[in-house]
């Protein structure tokens, strides 16, 4: 059976990456164009797991902290910054995990496991 993750990077980025990485695995990417694609996404689901792109899309606190109250997502965050002191609360209470760009497949399929256990 394969699990299916939200998936939203720019095409320009990490897409074609995160693909790639997902078909090593047990997963299914459902490419969504915007944060608010993300509630069509979990209509009808109990849980979700969405990986986004910190450095792409606009991203704020209040954005994060709202669509956690809304549904039950685990949200994977991908960036090629080292420091997001603007997310500080969302990477304390709201992200699962942020990995660095470029996406690493172990690393992302790891963390993939370890939701989906």
């Amino acid at each position: 059976m394969k699990h299916e993750v939200a998936v939203l990077v720019s095409q320009e980025s990490q897409s074609q990456t995160v693909h790639s990485i997902l078909r090593q695995g047990p997963y299914a990417a459902c490419e969504l164009s915007s944060m608010g694609d993300v509630s069509g996404y979990m209509n009808g689901r109990d849980e979700g797991v969405l990986i986004i792109d910190l450095d792409t899309e606009l991203v704020t606190n209040i954005a994060l902290r709202e669509l956690k109250k809304k549904h039950p997502l685990t949200i994977i965050a991908l960036s090629g910054e080292h420091l997001h002191p603007d997310l500080e609360e969302s990477l304390r209470h709201h992200i699962y995990a942020c990995l660095k760009k470029p996406a690493d497949p172990d690393e992302l399929l790891y963390v993939l496991r370890s939701v989906f256990t």
